[in-house]
């Protein structure tokens, strides 16, 4: 694999779409400084995915589109293409195939970069994975800048270990390692998130499914309910249908009623339709009568006006005819005058034509004098200007020669200004000895270590105290939180209780005294079911206590119907043995409780009841009941009785005393270690705060540790800079003072021929001033006689025009003599025919006279038969009227009945609606619907049912579906949960197997690099030795150190070397690991600028050696670093701010000198 070519375009100074080919193995790129050929390696750098502007000189991204220059405009964006050739197949993945690849990014103004892999767009780490591990990339060992050479063997363990990593091919595994750990982390994240949701799930499992108990007789109740109201409705509809039978009858009598109305209303309609056609023709009639009439007396309003109008006529034209002879004699005398000033034009004409004629002919005489003379003008300016032309160049360069002149003598002074100030530089430059303030700040950080690991474990400790109070606060919060939980269920079961008690107690209103008997009782512990069922028996029973029931007799609108109302007298204080009165703590006991007999089961009930009297029933504790010949099984629910509340009351009153006495104490200890836990906080933040101060301190001494061995370093750099500036100062000096003497010598050439030009031009400037004059004077003479020739050419364009206008005139005048003869032999034909005699006229108007009066005489007697076929309507459309009536009374009657049939059918569509409702239909409750029905049985045990309903409090109806979606939950989040705990296994053990490959592949790529650096060291020096060191037994973590040796020197660290010994070294580094891992390619960006010759030989045939496996793209300005490229390509800035190539095949052009 090997790069092609890079296509440039708008990328700083390669503003032109430029294509650069590297055809050999070894490509040298040269050209003067700032021409722009490091732009050539940050393009590289750019396109492999380099993302900081920094490492690309620039302070932006956008930084690297072409700017602009003085020339130019600056471009919107900027692109990079490089293209490799994969025929080898290195490449591998599905780029394997392909034998060419092309790599492009392209970024806008918008800071916005776009990369494309072959023409399709992707994504920047598609373009670093396709070269992990090949050491190709923005930061890696392929592409080697100015002053990287230095930073290289400067840098630090860990930053020289990231070369072997890509030597070895493992950048790949770090990544993957790093994508596993994030995954690792995410995974426990959502472990920890599961546990919680399990254990909250797992809480609302327990009080769904007590819900849903509740639930689940909730509905059972309500399907009861559902099927009462459907019969309820259904007994209802019957009840409207039956009623709507008997509206539809009374309805279908009412409607015959009206068809006989309007039977006798049709006949009547008959007879006023024919009186209405005998109306129509008598009007009909009198309409043509009127228009004839109307016809005939328009006629002779006509014949009257037209005998009129000939009279006015007559009048009219013989004034028309006197005008029409006036207006004749008048334009006779008008066209004799235009005939007389037509003849003064021709005359004048004849006179002006020879005089124009003689003027023209001198105009086109001046004409070509004048431009005999601006041609000669012409001639004489050209040789002037050229003459000027010279001078001003000569001048021009004598200013320009005497501004260099100046300007050198200005850097004479200041090359000798500066080289006065380096030797004064040189003369006061003393290094500071700061080895003693080192090894003092080094002694301080030793104690610093041992200080902060001390106060670190204080940290720890403190810590630690700090998470087990936590702990014990968490344990008593959640302690907290159940106890008042569970007293606070309590309360509101309590309250619920109370609610539900004192309704059984305050339901009706009774008078003064008057107690539910309930309330008088006390079971025995055990009793309270049985006696529930006895007392449900006798309903909602009170006690009057010593109130008579004579006196409640008198209050009967204060009590409620249908209750027992029993006195004191009805107690005693004798209870029999095996009744229920032997089932109370009472002294008294109601005396008929001493009649209801206790069996345990329906068999002994039975037994029981055969040895009792008539007047004794027996129950059994299940609520079955049995009289002297009658049996009962009780639906009553004990559980629900007013004396089990009262008994579970009690109970709660005495478990809330309990559970507010335990919550008060675990507040207290909550408290407590809320208290600890501040406690510990203030400890813990003490002893951070004093871990921070000792850091802080450490680094404040690790910073200027830093500094003064900097400073150390800086020192002695800056006396070597002083040293070759002064030297580089010296030798400009003495260049300039050639230059100077060149450009006075030139200086005074120049002058001499200045004052040769000026002599030239004065004679020339003279000579064109009489030229000048000679051609005013002919220009004044051809304009003077062009403007005579004009006013003579206007003169006669002016008879002409007059001419022209006395013609027409004249012709419009004739033309209107014309019209007027014509229009007087119209007259006079019209008054012949007006004058003629008018006696048919007459005749005609007194025919229609006649005729006018006989049609009056006929409208009259068709007016009378109108009349009375009028009254004849009137008389037979009024009987309709009172059929009509009779009609309208009958339909009100009609409707109000068909209005109630409807709302009896609207209820009964209502009562449908309900069915529907509920999902059944009446068909199917008719069905099953008993013979014998009443509306009110069903109303009562309807309303028993929803009482049911009402006593089983709020219920949670979804309680049962949640409770099943709740529990698959539970089930999915469980199998969540180990398939989570086996990913996390599995990830485990990838990081493990990653870190096993790591270790073996740097492992052993170490070792290769460090032998190959200790064979190329010897080779570059010609002598010495080199090798690396790891800085830690862990593969995984540890840094890398380099160590060399020139031969001849024992130096202790790397940083003594001068900067060409290390800049051989940096390159002995990088063709090691190239060795072992060649890159496609190697950049090098003037890696030979601080070697001498001696060691630019070595490193030449280093390179070549090397470029038979790497592509090797260098720019260097050593001429025998040049001399050993295969391929030239220079970079040139003949325009300003631009750069351009030029390419030479150095191989090819050695055969034509050959040649």
């Amino acid at each position: 694999m090997r790069l092609k070519k890079i296509r440039l375009a708008g990328f700083k100074s390669f503003v032109d779409p430029t294509t650069i080919p590297f055809p050999g193995d070894m490509t040298a790129i040269v050209g003067p400084n700032g021409c722009g050929k490091s732009n050539v390696i940050d393009a590289v750098r750019w396109v492999l995915g380099e993302s900081s502007a920094k490492n690309l000189r620039g302070d932006a991204m956008t930084d690297v589109i072409f700017n602009g220059s003085s020339a130019r405009k600056p471009v919107g964006q900027c692109s990079v293409e490089l293209v490799f050739d994969n025929s080898s197949g290195r490449i591998a993945g599905e780029y394997a195939k392909y034998n060419e690849l092309s790599i492009k990014r392209l970024v806008t103004r918008d800071a916005v970069s776009t990369y494309f892999l072959n023409g399709s767009k992707c994504r920047r780490r598609d373009v670093t994975d396709l070269f992990l591990g090949t050491g190709l990339g923005p930061r890696s060992y392929a592409i080697i800048e100015q002053g990287m050479i230095s930073r290289l063997i400067e840098s630090k363990p860990q930053e020289l270990r990231v070369f072997i990593e890509e030597a070895a091919g493992i950048s790949k595994y770090k990544e993957r390692r790093r994508e596993t750990e994030n995954r690792i982390r995410h995974t426990q994240d959502n472990l920890e998130r599961l546990e919680d949701v399990r254990t909250e799930l797992a809480r609302q499992l327990d009080k769904l499914q007590r819900q849903a108990a509740a639930a689940r007789r909730y509905t059972t109740l309500k399907a009861q309910e559902r099927k009462l109201k459907s019969e309820l409705a259904a007994i209802r509809w019957l009840k409207h249908d039956d009623h709507l039978q008997k509206l539809q009858q009374t309805q279908q009598q009412h409607e015959t009623d009206i068809e006989a109305l309007r039977a006798r209303q049709r006949g009547d309609e008959a007879g006023i339709e024919k009186y209405r056609d005998v109306q129509q023709s008598c009007k009909q009639k009198l309409d043509h009568l009127q228009q004839t009439l109307f016809t005939v007396s328009s006629t002779i309003s006509r014949l009257e006006q037209s005998a009129l109008h000939n009279q006015q006529r007559l009048k009219q034209i013989d004034a028309e005819l006197g005008d029409i002879d006036s207006q004749q004699q008048q334009l006779e005398e008008e066209s004799q005058l235009f005939t007389l000033q037509t003849e003064e034009q021709s005359a004048t004409m004849l006179l002006l034509e020879p005089e124009y004629e003689i003027k023209q002919a001198a105009s086109e005489q001046l004409e070509v004098t004048r431009d005999q003379a601006e041609a000669a003008l012409h001639q004489h300016q050209r040789e002037f200007q050229q003459t000027d032309q010279r001078y001003h160049q000569v001048k021009q360069q004598v200013h320009s020669q005497h501004s260099k002149v100046q300007s050198l003598l200005q850097m004479q002074m200041r090359t000798q200004q500066r080289i006065g100030e380096i030797e004064q530089e040189i003369r006061e430059f003393s290094q500071a000895d700061h080895q003693q303030a080192i090894e003092t700040i080094e002694l301080e950080l030793e104690m610093l270590a041992e200080q902060i690991v001390v106060q670190e474990d204080q940290v720890f400790t403190a810590r630690q105290t700090l998470e087990q109070a936590q702990r014990d606060q968490a344990d008593q919060q959640q302690q907290v939180h159940e106890q008042r939980r569970e007293l606070q269920q309590n309360q509101s079961k309590r309250t619920a209780l109370e609610t539900l008690q004192q309704a059984a107690g305050s339901a009706k209103t009774q008078p003064k005294g008057v107690q539910p008997l309930w309330q008088q009782l006390t079971p025995k512990p055990g009793a309270a079911a049985l006696l529930e069922y006895v007392l449900n028996e006798l309903g909602d029973a009170q006690l009057a206590g010593q109130r008579s029931l004579a006196s409640l007799a008198t209050e009967q609108s204060a009590l409620t119907p249908g209750l027992q109302y029993f006195s004191q007298a009805a107690f005693t204080s004798q209870k029999r043995p095996g009744s229920v009165a032997e089932l109370l703590e009472n002294a008294t006991v109601p005396r008929w409780f001493n009649d209801i007999l206790v069996a345990q089961d329906a068999e002994s009930a039975l037994a029981l009841r055969a040895q009792c009297e008539d007047n004794q029933i027996v129950v059994t504790t299940d609520g079955q009941w049995f009289g002297p010949d009658w049996y009962r099984f009780g639906q009553f629910d004990a559980e629900q009785g007013v004396l089990q509340r009262a008994q579970l009351i009690e109970q709660l009153d005495s478990d809330i005393l309990r559970q507010e006495a335990q919550l008060e104490q675990s507040e207290s200890s909550l408290s407590e270690a809320t208290a600890r836990i501040e406690q510990c906080r203030e400890q813990l933040t003490a002893s951070q705060a004093a871990v921070s101060e000792r850091t802080n301190q450490r680094q404040q001494l690790t910073n200027r540790l830093s500094w003064l061995t900097e400073q150390q370093r800086q020192e002695g750099q800056k006396r070597q800079r002083l040293d070759d500036e002064l030297a580089r100062q010296q030798q400009q000096l003495e260049d300039e003072a050639t230059e100077l003497a060149m450009l006075t010598e030139s200086l005074e050439g120049l002058e001499v021929e200045l004052a040769e030009q000026a002599e030239d031009q004065a004679r020339l400037q003279d000579k064109q001033q009489a030229l000048q004059q000679q051609l005013s004077a002919q220009r004044s003479q051809y304009e003077q006689n062009t403007r005579e020739l004009h006013q003579l050419a206007l003169k006669l364009q002016e008879c002409r025009n007059q001419q022209q206008s006395l013609s027409s005139q004249q012709q419009r005048v004739a033309q209107q003599i014309t019209s007027l003869k014509q229009r007087a032999e119209q007259l006079y034909k019209e008054k012949q025919t007006l004058n003629q005699p008018q006696t048919e006229q007459q005749d005609q108007l007194q025919v229609l006279l006649a005729e006018k009066a006989e049609l009056e005489e006929q409208r009259y007697a068709l007016q009378q038969e109108l009349e009375h076929a009028d009254e004849l309507l009137t008389q037979a459309m009024q009987g309709q009227q009172a059929i009509i009536g009779d009609i309208a009374k009958r339909q009100e009657q009609l409707d109000s009945l068909k209005i109630e049939a409807e709302g009896y059918r609207v209820r009964g569509t209502a009562i449908l609606e309900q069915l529907n409702e509920v999902g059944v239909t009446l068909k199917s409750v008719l069905e099953t619907l008993p013979a014998e029905t009443s509306e009110s049985g069903w109303q009562q045990e309807l309303e028993k049912t929803s009482s049911a309903i009402a006593r089983l409090g709020a219920v949670n109806l979804a309680a049962v579906e949640e409770y099943d979606v709740q529990a698959e939950r539970k089930a999915h989040l469980d199998t969540q949960f180990d398939d989570l705990n086996e990913a996390l296994e599995t990830l485990q053990n990838a990081i493990r197997k990653i870190d096993r490959e790591t270790r073996a592949r740097f492992s052993q790529t170490f070792e290769q690099v460090n032998e190959d650096l200790k064979q190329l060291f010897p080779k570059v020096f010609g002598g010495g030795s080199a090798y690396l060191a790891l800085t830690d037994d862990d593969l995984l973590e540890t840094g890398v150190t380099i160590m060399a040796r020139p031969p001849g020197k024992k130096n202790s660290t790397i940083h003594l070397l001068s900067g060409g010994e290390k800049a051989l070294t940096a390159l002995s580094l990088v063709f090691a690991i190239f060795r072992l891992n060649p890159a496609p390619f190697c950049l090098l960006d003037e890696v030979d600028a601080p070697l001498d010759d001696a060691n630019v030989g070595r490193f030449c045939n280093l390179v070549s050696e090397m470029s038979k496996s790497v592509q090797f793209i260098y720019i260097s300005h050593n001429k025998i670093a040049m001399e050993m490229a295969s391929h030239l390509t220079g970079v040139t800035m003949a325009e300003p701010g631009v750069s351009r190539m030029v390419a030479v095949d150095v191989d090819e052009a050695v055969s034509l000198v050959d040649a």
